[in-house]
């Protein structure tokens, strides 16, 4: 009889065992085909939309349609739906671009330029042995045609782009001087474009422009460093203003350079995971260091600037950074196209994410508006942000805090500024994302 009873009740409970399981089976199911309709029905609903429109604009529209053309806008309107301002569709044409830059088929002509109030730009900068130094072009100059273009409604990107082309190939610059239109052919071809520019100042600063965290940025910061080194730095100053867009893994590299072992930047996914994705080993430079910011320093400068002061090496100096925390990730279409889709927030190794409120400084300089006109004739030796920037080097450099004279503004030749500097002994609270900057420039 207890035999029977056992295997009865083990039929029994099999039976339940198979009933449960077979419901949740069912209920798990029906959700996975909830949200499976649902998803079709989300689809099916957009494309009915665009199909809507297409068959009124097919049937109404005055004029042909460049087909290709709209394909490109509506993948670009379907990206900027999303409401993330650091996505972006490429056409196939500015992929090939893209990667003929990379790649150094496409050059300009060496210069920097900004939209200047006349509408048309100036050159802030010629690099040494650049077709427009060899040309003639000097700084200061604005730029009025390229060919037979009028520059004046165009932006700074058009232009820029305009400039760009094979080597060998000649492009006509039109320009300004002393009020009167000159015309010459500039013949595109190789020249350096510096990543790194350096010198040592007065006070044994070693002053260190970072222009841009590419492949090579790290090798050419580590020979800077040595050489300030060997002339008697006795402190650094790493200049990111104006450095935007930079190379994540370069900007890592450089970090780990400096820095002693820790983690240095992690990632945040949708799914809410983190991954680290880049580390520093125990290998660093001893000498005191200050970052130096405005409102254009992003992106990868942004972590470099906030990684000298979580790793304890240094303070940060000038004005609220960009605020762009976020790491993209480029995925190519069928057709050549291309979508650069942000897919985390990165997460500095030791402090808050600085996505969307920026890096605040330790010690704040912001230019003033009558500053910012002269913002590209400054000098080391008059600039008031790097003026600032090594009255705090040279603080640390002595063992002090940082703070360099109180409540001070640099004196220098520069014109005066009517606003002081905002200092503070500790790391300030998170502050809003200044998105303006006091003028953007682009090399070509």
């Amino acid at each position: 009889m207890k035999k029977k009873i056992s295997v009865s009740l083990a039929a029994a409970i099999a039976i339940i065992a198979m009933t449960v399981t077979f419901s949740v089976t069912m209920i798990l199911a029906m959700k996975m085909f909830d949200s499976t309709v649902s998803d079709v029905n989300e689809k099916q609903a957009m494309y009915n939309k665009l199909a809507e429109v297409d068959k009124v604009v097919r049937d109404n529209f005055y004029t042909e349609i460049n087909d290709q053309t709209l394909y490109d806008m509506l993948a670009t309107g379907y990206i900027a739906g999303l409401g993330d301002r650091n996505s972006k569709y490429y056409t196939a044409k500015q992929v090939i671009e893209r990667n003929d830059i990379a790649s150094g088929k496409l050059m300009g002509i060496g210069v920097d330029l900004v939209k200047d109030t006349s509408g048309y730009f100036k050159v802030v900068k010629l690099y040494t042995g650049s077709p427009a130094e060899t040309a003639g072009l000097t700084k200061g100059m604005i730029l009025t045609k390229l060919d037979d273009t009028d520059l004046k409604a165009l932006t700074l990107d058009t232009v820029n782009s305009m400039l760009r082309g094979e080597s060998g190939t000649s492009i006509t610059v039109t320009y300004l001087k002393d009020n009167v239109e000159t015309a010459v052919t500039i013949q595109r071809s190789v020249y350096d474009l510096p990543l790194v520019e350096y010198q040592l100042t007065q006070d044994a600063v070693g002053y260190i422009k970072i222009i841009s965290f590419t492949d090579d940025t790290a090798a050419r910061l580590d020979y800077a460093i040595n050489s300030l080194t060997d002339q008697g730095a006795t402190s650094l100053i790493f200049d990111l203003r104006d450095n935007a867009d930079g190379s994540l893994s370069a900007a890592a590299e450089c970090i780990d350079l400096l820095c002693p072992a820790g983690t240095i930047v992690s990632g945040v996914y949708r799914d809410g995971e983190t991954r680290v994705l880049y580390t520093s080993d125990e290998n660093e430079v001893s000498l005191p260091m200050v970052a130096l910011t405005n409102e254009s320093t992003s992106d990868a400068a942004e972590l470099f600037a906030v990684s000298i002061r979580d790793f304890g090496k240094g303070k940060v100096v000038g004005a609220t950074t960009a605020g762009k925390g976020t790491m993209q990730r480029l995925y190519s279409m069928s057709d050549g196209s291309a979508v650069s889709l942000t897919v985390a927030v990165l997460m500095p190794g030791r402090s808050e994410s600085f996505d969307g409120v920026g890096i605040a400084p330790d010690y704040e300089r912001v230019l003033s508006a009558e500053e910012k006109n002269f913002y590209y004739d400054f000098t080391i030796d008059d600039d008031p942000q790097i003026l600032r920037a090594r009255e705090v080097a040279v603080s640390l450099a002595a063992g002090n805090t940082g703070e360099g004279p109180s409540n001070s503004q640099s004196s220098s030749s520069a014109p005066s500024s009517s606003s002081a500097a905002t200092e503070s002994s500790s790391a300030p609270a998170d502050s809003s994302t200044a998105d303006s900057s006091a003028s953007q420039s682009d090399s070509e």
